[in-house]
């Protein structure tokens, strides 16, 4: 009875382990890695600061210049560029989005300006700030931060977008793992792809009521949340419904490794993913969960822009996951049906 028992129990230890060892290694120690950053104003005064914060940061930082602070503005809020620093803001520079809450402010204030984008990512924003915080206390000078897109009041922590992807993403793999262990074979192929697709348009609305309506922590155009809501379940399931094929009662432990605790900090979600070790990064325009979260945060603060790849890569998943399930239940179906070859009959003749 003890090594059944053992059997049994090695699975929860597994999870333990993994989650314990991907979270830790991913984010214990976030590093920025080639995190974009811009300094505006005219060549002769940015390309010094340029050249010397290159030598002084590395690959930790890509530096680049602009010539116009509404364009530095711009880049901003379409999220080319993590912060742009204005060395010599005017008066209506220092007026442009909203006064930054990451930092202190002076009442005056009278040094260069930063812009940022919170909404972005309230991590994103203190890593891209702490080069041009290090220049203004060497300067004697005081920053003027000014957010061009703001976070909700709501949502100040910047973690409704994470934990809906989460719910979304544990909905699609968990409803494939409890139908494929509970019914087996005993539940079609045509059964089982029905009773996702009819999950999914239940658990959407279910993880949008709670974070939107109930809570107000997640806003913006309903329809195009529900889609994506629908779009993440059905990725995850169909994936989870391929590995089923393979991992049987096991196939929980490659799906929550994959789809949870590499999807999460694969996604930016929680931290920049500028900050993740390398395989990591590798992930991130793979995983479903990078295209929920980025999903909701366009529909959430940016009007949607953009949305379209990640519906798109959602999609993708979907359908492959499918087509390889048919694919490979096509080949066993095949392989099960092949009778098998005859045994050559014993020789009569008689041995002396």
């Amino acid at each position: 009875m003890t090594r059944p028992i053992a059997r049994v129990l090695l699975f929860p230890l597994a999870m333990a382990a993994l989650l314990v060892g991907v979270y830790t290694a991913a984010m214990h120690a976030p590093t920025p890695h080639h995190l974009k950053i811009a300094i505006a104003g005219p060549p002769a005064q940015t390309e010094p600061l340029a050249v010397s914060l290159r030598g002084a940061l590395g690959d930790t930082y890509d530096v680049s210049t602009v010539t116009s602070t509404e364009r530095a503005r711009r880049q901003v809020r379409q999220r080319a560029v993590a912060a742009a620093y204005v060395l010599s803001p005017t008066p209506g520079d220092r007026r442009a989005g909203t006064p930054g809450k990451t930092f202190a402010q002076p009442p005056r204030p009278d040094g260069p300006v930063l812009y940022v984008a919170s909404a972005a990512g309230a991590a994103q924003v203190n890593l891209a700030a702490l080069p041009f915080e290090n220049i203004a206390v060497q300067q004697h000078q005081f920053l003027h931060v000014r957010d061009m897109v703001p976070l909700s009041s709501d949502d100040t922590s910047d973690t409704s977008t994470m934990y809906a992807a989460i719910g979304l993403t544990l909905a699609g793999y968990l409803s494939a793992v409890m139908l494929s262990t509970v019914f087996g074979t005993a539940l079609t192929r045509r059964r089982t792809v029905a009773a996702l697709a009819a999950f999914a348009a239940v658990a959407a609305p279910a993880v949008w009521l709670i974070s939107g309506p109930v809570l107000g922590a997640v806003h913006g155009s309903a329809p195009a949340i529900l889609v994506t809501g629908w779009l993440t379940v059905m990725a995850v399931a169909m994936a989870t419904l391929f590995l089923s094929r393979f991992c049987g009662r096991m196939t929980a432990l490659p799906a929550v490794g994959i789809f949870m605790f590499l999807g999460m900090p694969a996604s930016g979600a929680a931290l920049p993913i500028e900050t993740m070790p390398a395989p990591i990064r590798a992930l991130h325009d793979l995983l479903p969960m990078t295209s929920t979260a980025g999903s909701l945060r366009q529909i959430m603060y940016f009007a949607g822009d953009g949305i379209g790849r990640y519906w798109l890569a959602l999609v993708l998943w979907a359908i492959t996951g499918l087509a390889l399930t048919l694919a490979y239940d096509a080949v066993k179906a095949r392989n099960d049906s092949t009778p098998a070859l005859p045994r050559p009959a014993p020789d009569p003749s008689p041995t002396h």
